[in-house]
């Protein structure tokens, strides 16, 4: 009975082992293919417009409020134009998308969306909108 535990312990560990080390190598190929795949579709633009526009034009009240803002920006490529907007109340991707005007930047489009890297690294999701806000 004993002798029977031991193999059943060191079939066990075997077993373990060989799942760790299958986990392992699958790990290391899913991260070599995830670090190609940002790649994949990435186009250089150049933005050509940005305006800012107040999203809660609510003032007044006892508390302060936090501002949001939604982006309307260009961005031309060799052969087409994309707008695009982006909702946020972070004044440092403001400012970044701001002075990326008229400098050449990286994006990927994936449906209705387009993700910018703009020039201080900044990753920023934006959704395709009608050529009119911009």
């Amino acid at each position: 009975m004993v002798v029977h535990r031991e193999l059943q312990g060191r079939i066990l560990r075997l077993v373990l082992l060989a799942t760790v080390v299958l986990a392992a190598s699958s790990y290391g190929h899913s991260a070599a293919a995830m670090a190609d795949s940002p790649n994949e579709g990435q186009e250089t633009g150049r933005i050509i417009s940005v305006r800012k526009v107040l999203a809660n034009p609510n003032f007044g009240g006892r508390y302060p409020q936090t501002h949001y803002y939604l982006l309307y920006f260009a961005v031309r490529t060799s052969d087409q134009t994309y707008c695009a907007e982006y909702y946020t109340a972070v004044l440092d991707e403001i400012d970044d998308l701001f002075s990326a005007r008229d400098r050449d930047i990286e994006f990927v489009l994936k449906g209705k969306s387009l993700r910018v890297r703009t020039p201080k690294g900044r990753k920023l999701k934006a959704h395709l909108v009608g050529q009119k806000p911009c």
